[in-house]
């Protein structure tokens, strides 16, 4: 019971961090604004790879190999410790190869840390066809503020350049830069569906 009160008590700074955070952001109005937006909060960002996962009694500690910094102090290995109550009834957060941009806040007196906004702050790097690393950003562009009933803007357009991405976020202060949306890899794309002829029926 001692050993729970002292880990709510660690974790309550965080949560009422958090907590004030969702106030204070308002609702991104472009993919930029959601980049700028998670970088604001963070403590760390870069480019990287999930290299190992190893539960610790009450933590997680997933390793990093850093592929390039963009805010903060990075070396070229990064460790965070996972509160293990994130990972509760076996969900999987991460894989280990997992490759993405990675958006962690400052670790706290705890010595714990998390991505920003949740698994949000994980956002994924694909390789696209001519080999140069793009930003998966349709996560970040369903939270885009719209009209009611409007629909995405962009929709088919989900991923930006990553150089572009990283531009935009190292420069999250002075910036209002957007990274250009471009249509998703050929291979990620949702496959027409053909209705043979004859199947389709009025409705009475």
């Amino acid at each position: 019971m001692r050993r729970l009160i002292l880990t709510v008590w660690l974790l309550c700074p965080a949560m009422a961090a958090c907590a004030q955070a969702a106030q204070v952001r308002g609702p991104d109005t472009s993919v930029g604004a959601a980049l700028r937006s998670l970088a604001s909060r963070a403590g760390v960002v870069f480019v990287g790879r999930v290299t190992a996962i190893a539960p610790q009694g009450g933590v997680v500690e997933v390793s990093f190999a850093v592929e390039q910094p963009v805010l903060g102090a990075v070396g070229a290995t990064y460790s965070m410790h996972e509160w293990a109550g994130l990972w509760e009834a076996g969900q999987q957060r991460y894989r280990v190869g997992q490759r993405a941009m990675f958006f962690l806040h400052a670790t706290g007196v705890a010595g714990l840390s998390s991505p920003v906004d949740g698994m949000e702050g994980v956002v994924p790097v694909l390789a696209s066809g001519d080999g140069v690393p793009e930003l998966d950003v349709r996560w970040l562009a369903a939270r885009v503020l719209r009209a009611q009933g409007a629909p995405m803007a962009d929709a088919e357009n989900g991923v930006v350049a990553l150089n572009e991405a990283r531009s935009v976020v190292a420069a999250w202060r002075t910036s209002q830069a957007e990274p250009k949306r471009l249509p998703l890899p050929v291979e990620m794309r949702p496959a027409a569906v053909s209705v043979p002829q004859g199947t389709l029926h009025a409705v009475r």
